[in-house]
């Protein structure tokens, strides 16, 4: 254990009471003790990712009253005993700014065992657990945030900005095991169903892992834009007609269709169309159409006659979190990451709402929350 001398006055936190009610503005104390293998951290930065606004808007429930936010960076303020180095081995120190997993898994149980650890039996996941006792700061619109035992921490190069590091904890991370999933290497054409933030991390991360030609598509022209910056080679409009955006695809593959494609739409009713924008022996990676109630019907002769894989992908483990840091480490001068981050907002109820309303508007990629 560690001792924590500090006033109840240092903890606010904006809690999330259900859709549809204010965000609260709230004051837990910091504990007294912190665990040995526990880490407090002061949240530099928080962004909010589509499944924050999602929960706000009644899309899907979580336990409340929550701290939201799952994307995050912040500052070693203390650690337990216990704790010596990050994921990578790396020694920590206090002041060393830190980037950790979302999701906290057991490493024992049968999903852990089988290359599902996002399923363990177990699972923690910041962001979205009750926030009404200790250790109260769960989530990232707070000024602190304890981290749990076994959770993976990674030590942020100095090269890296906040604004570049932390959508990877959600976004970036989630593409990435989507990727790993459907075994993704070097091919002619990948198409991209939506240019929000996983949509750019998907041009990004699929033209370096690979992909010859990237096609983005969304009904968002300035996301279209956007895209263009972060390796799509081709934008197509989805406000066209089928047939028309069936065209395009048909000209630009030469009538062969496309190696992958991922959906990070959200929509349902796009899925249809992905499949139709396969070639044969193609694959269909499924991430954005998460939420209870998004039914679709599909053709199955289009599945079985082209010999079609479907994968569907949620969350993520800690490996793909570290490999898309290294990845962005790696490409920063060439895609602008930092772009995807803004405008940003204060920590207080009405900073926290309206940068969910950004986001709503789809005026921004990721909205940040600023502690001070």
């Amino acid at each position: 254990m560690v001792n924590l001398v500090m006033s109840s006055s240092d903890g606010t936190a904006i809690i999330f009471n259900g859709a549809g009610m204010p965000f609260e503005e709230t004051k837990f104390p910091l504990t007294k003790n912190l665990g040995e293998h526990e880490i407090l951290v002061k949240i530099s930065l928080s962004t909010v990712c589509g499944s924050d606004l999602h929960t706000w808007q009644g899309h899907r429930s979580i336990p409340t009253p929550c701290i939201l936010g799952h994307e995050m960076v912040g500052k070693i303020v203390e650690f337990g005993n216990s704790v010596n180095s990050d994921y990578n081995g790396d020694k920590l120190a206090k002041g060393d700014r830190i980037v950790w997993s979302m999701i906290v898994y057991c490493n024992n149980c049968f999903f852990c065992n089988n290359n599902i650890p996002q399923k363990c039996t177990q699972l923690f996941k910041y962001g979205h657990e009750k926030s009404n006792e200790e250790p109260y700061f769960t989530g990232g619109f707070a000024k602190y945030i304890i981290l749990k035992e076994n959770s993976a921490v990674f030590k942020i190069p100095n090269e890296l900005s906040d604004e570049e590091v932390s959508p990877l904890m959600c976004a970036g991370a989630c593409i990435l095991n989507g990727f790993q999933t459907a075994n993704f290497s070097d091919c002619d054409f990948l198409i991209v169903q939506g240019c929000g933030a996983l949509g750019i991390y998907a041009c990004a991360f699929g033209k370096e892992l690979g992909a010859k030609t990237i096609i983005a598509m969304d009904l968002n022209q300035s996301r279209l834009d956007m895209a263009k910056q972060f390796g799509a080679d081709y934008v197509i409009n989805s406000s066209k007609s089928s047939e028309e955006i069936f065209e395009d695809i048909n000209n630009i593959t030469n009538g062969k269709g496309a190696d992958y494609v991922i959906e990070v739409t959200g929509d349902p009713s796009v899925i249809n169309l992905g499949i139709k924008f396969l070639r044969i022996g193609g694959k269909y990676l499924l991430l954005g159409a998460i939420y209870p109630g998004n039914k679709v019907t599909i053709d199955s002769s289009d599945v079985i006659t082209k010999c079609i894989q479907l994968f569907g992908v949620h969350n993520y483990n800690h490996e793909n979190l570290k490999h898309s840091i290294e990845l962005v480490l790696k490409t920063r001068s060439k895609y602008p990451f930092k772009k995807l981050v803004g405008p940003k907002y204060d920590l207080t109820k009405e900073g926290v709402e309206n940068a969910f309303k950004s986001l709503e508007s789809k005026e921004s990629f990721r909205p940040a929350i600023i502690p001070k």
